[in-house]
């Protein structure tokens, strides 16, 4: 290809992803394809999970998922770690809904584990509300975002504490009439930022 300034070059046409793109690296020159590029800081995930989960009162339960709804780069690994391919910033964003089958109104904290360890200042707390009759339960969702500064190889997990086993985290069935989805447990989505 001869010298020719960038601004009189054509414009390229739908891009594939196996276009090759000049680098340097450490002093040398290579290349690599805008695939490549792309994967290198573009991870993401999103999980749901279909079942009901009991947690316990006394120590956090970790919170699984058993669907992939879309992931490129970030892996789920044993339903629970949401594990990063390299170092980044990345947003989590979860939603999680709880059941409350106790005629009393209840509590529930939940927070986000790094690589096992507890994350400072990660806790919320919610309440969830009182059971109105038998067959009608108190329902709250839980929502949060972070934003994660995580190394290559890092996992994350999402954890949480009832006050009373009354409270699970509760999916629902779609419904016929009127015609809703799938109501999941749990919903989450995390995507590299940086």
């Amino acid at each position: 290809m001869a010298d020719q300034k960038i601004s009189a070059m054509p414009n390229a046409v739908t891009l594939t992803g196996a276009e090759l793109i000049p680098l340097v690296q450490s002093g040398a020159n290579v290349k690599t394809t805008l695939d490549s590029i792309r994967n290198f800081d573009n991870a993401y995930g999103a999980w749901s999970d279909g079942t009901d989960q009991t947690g316990s009162v006394s120590a956090g339960t970790v919170v699984t998922m058993n669907t992939i709804d879309i992931a490129d780069g970030i892996t789920l690994v044993s339903n629970s770690q949401m594990t990063v391919p390299s170092v980044g910033k990345y947003s989590l964003q979860f939603s999680f809904q709880f059941k409350n089958t106790n005629n009393a109104q209840e509590d529930v904290t939940v927070w986000l584990r790094i690589n096992g360890v507890d994350l400072a200042n990660s806790a919320t707390q919610y309440t969830i509300p009182a059971r109105k009759s038998a067959s009608i339960f108190g329902y709250g969702v839980a929502s949060l975002t972070f934003l994660l500064d995580l190394a290559a190889n890092d996992y994350v997990e999402m954890l949480w504490v009832p006050s009373n086993t009354t409270v699970t985290l509760e999916h629902l069935p779609a419904s016929v009439s009127p015609a809703y989805p799938a109501i999941p447990s749990v919903i989450a989505t995390m995507v590299q930022i940086a």
